[in-house]
């Protein structure tokens, strides 16, 4: 276990918000996990800080979860259980998943943080959500500092959501064990340009393909933290009722939508802040991303504060005109 003091967190969140914390802990092992508890029971877990905004120092340690480890639990004919530990960071886990031939993360390609934190918030694209390949997961039971084992039913996922989530000072995972197809595997390709993609290339869907053209997509459409600083997807697509859906198409006939279920519509967040006129705006050192205005980015220097200070402004600007309040999908600290 190694203790930091004064440490900048700037290295730890992809904004690159230089913040600086009392005390992180970086743990290697489950043991490390439980002495951190015991010597500091009040302590935050960082995981990749890849969906987080600090927008003030924290005030207690921090646990950054280093374990590492992919291994096969169980496998049959047609599918593999997989077991990652939380350490893992998720792009080098779909990479050794799609390296094997074994299907169902393969949408979820390039997507930054660490296999840990990939069930807090239910990660997802191109039609894939974790919740589709999530078999259980170990998690501490910080109260008793006792493990346990936590199967599909109790992780409540929704939405970019789940128990860990709305429970934050509950459970630390600690391993995830994901069900996975070795063949008869069941691609979702007709989402974004994944089809054309495949068609141009002149490759057959398999998991090695499919997480080739998401990782195309994804670097032409999202900048590189590493170049420039962002969160990925700052907003939650959100879900509307039918009847309000119906009322917007009459004066945006072009609005894309999805359905939600239940007489609901989802509704792309990027078309709504993009009709706000504020694709590529900018004010100081953060802005909306000129590719893409899911995204909000730091230019340089940006202070968290400011970051949510213009996250702010853009749900204003889409409330005013659609009546549609857009829930932040980063959990602001």
């Amino acid at each position: 276990m190694k203790i930091h003091e004064n440490i900048s967190l700037k290295p730890y969140n992809t904004f690159g918000i230089d913040l600086k914390a009392p005390l992180l802990i970086e743990a290697e092992s489950e043991a490390d996990i439980l002495e951190a508890l015991k010597l500091y029971p009040n302590l935050k877990v960082l995981g990749g800080g890849s969906n987080i905004l600090l927008t003030q120092a924290p005030e207690v340690p921090l646990l950054h979860i280093t374990q590492k480890g992919i291994s096969v639990a169980h496998e049959i004919d047609e599918f593999v259980w997989v077991r990652a530990a939380a350490g893992e960071l998720w792009s080098d886990f779909v990479d050794y998943c799609v390296a094997q031939g074994y299907g169902g993360v393969e949408n979820l390609a390039l997507i930054y943080g660490t296999v840990g934190a990939a069930p807090v918030q239910n990660i997802g694209a191109y039609g894939v959500e974790l919740k589709d390949v999530f078999k259980s997961c170990e998690a501490i039971y910080r109260e008793s500092r006792s493990k346990i084992n936590l199967e599909m039913g109790g992780c409540t996922f929704g939405y970019r959501d789940s128990i860990f989530k709305q429970r934050k000072d509950t459970y630390i995972i600690t391993s995830v064990t994901f069900c996975l197809t070795k063949q008869n595997h069941q691609f979702k390709t007709h989402y974004g340009d994944i089809r054309a993609r495949l068609a141009a290339h002149g490759w057959e869907e398999s998991p090695e393909h499919i997480a080739q053209v998401v990782k195309e997509i994804r670097r032409s459409k999202l900048p590189n933290p590493v170049e420039l600083g962002n969160s990925g997807s700052f907003f939650k697509n959100p879900v509307i009722p039918q009847a309000q859906f119906l009322e917007l198409q009459k004066r945006y006939p072009d609005m894309p939508h999805y359905s939600a279920g239940d007489d609901q519509e989802k509704i792309p967040a990027a078309y709504l802040i993009e009709s706000c006129e504020l694709k590529g705006y900018r004010i100081g050192a953060v802005g909306v991303h000129k590719g893409q205005p899911l995204v909000l980015v730091n230019y340089g220097g940006a202070t968290g504060t400011e970051l949510l200070a213009l996250a702010r402004y853009v749900q204003e600007q889409v409330k005013k005109r659609f009546g549609i309040l857009m829930e932040m999908e980063v959990n602001v600290w």
